[in-house]
């Protein structure tokens, strides 16, 4: 492995722990086959799955970078980040740094087959402004699960923020509410994209 690499690795481990360090210490842990979401719907986690539920947008990514120009950033839209709970699901059986994660947003707009190519690059293009990385869509289309959803898509494209990491994603709308489900994963892509899809599947309210 070139020197290059294993500092990628290494920079990427740091600030994974360092996430994990905050959430034992400020989350309650729970592992639950049938779980309530603090967004108010009941899903089936896989096996070996733990939850945190108790941090905010702000925290994520303010720990989870170390650049001062993405950091004033970050500063700006503060309080915002912070009024955005997120939950993450991480199973350390399968890997240490692998995730999925859930986010809601009070938001009414529509994609179509038409356009959901257009939605694709439109996300991506604002991850690539934060992350910096120039990288291209592995994968865009629609869904048809859940099925009470208005529309919901899946894409998918190598991380904007670090380098040989995949970012994969079903958004689906329901009631004017956004709803994300994120799988980040270093390795073992396939078996956590299995699970972020049997996640959305299994949603009830």
């Amino acid at each position: 492995m070139d020197t290059k690499k294993q500092r990628n690795i290494s920079s990427y481990l740091k600030s994974k722990l360092l996430i994990l360090s905050i959430l034992i210490f400020t989350n309650s842990i729970s592992e639950a086959k049938d779980y309530k979401s603090i967004f108010n719907f009941n899903i089936n986690i896989a096996e070996g799955y733990k939850v945190f539920n108790r941090v905010n947008l702000y925290d994520l990514y303010n720990h989870s970078t170390d650049d001062p120009s993405i950091k004033r950033q970050l500063n700006y839209v503060k309080k915002q980040l912070q009024n955005q709970n997120i939950e993450m699901f991480y199973n350390f059986s399968e890997s240490p740094v692998n995730n999925i994660t859930i986010l809601v947003f009070n938001d009414n707009y529509k994609v179509t087959k038409k356009n959901v190519l257009k939605q694709c690059n439109k996300i991506l293009k604002i991850e690539r402004k934060i992350g910096k990385r120039k990288v291209k869509l592995k994968e865009c289309r629609m869904l048809n699960e859940p099925t009470f959803a208005d529309w919901s898509m899946y894409r998918e494209n190598e991380s904007s923020f670090v380098k040989d990491v995949i970012t994969q994603q079903i958004i689906f709308l329901y009631k004017k509410k956004e709803y994300v489900f994120t799988s980040t994963c270093w390795h073992k892509c396939i078996k956590i994209r299995e699970d972020l899809f049997n996640f959305v599947k299994s949603i009830k309210f």
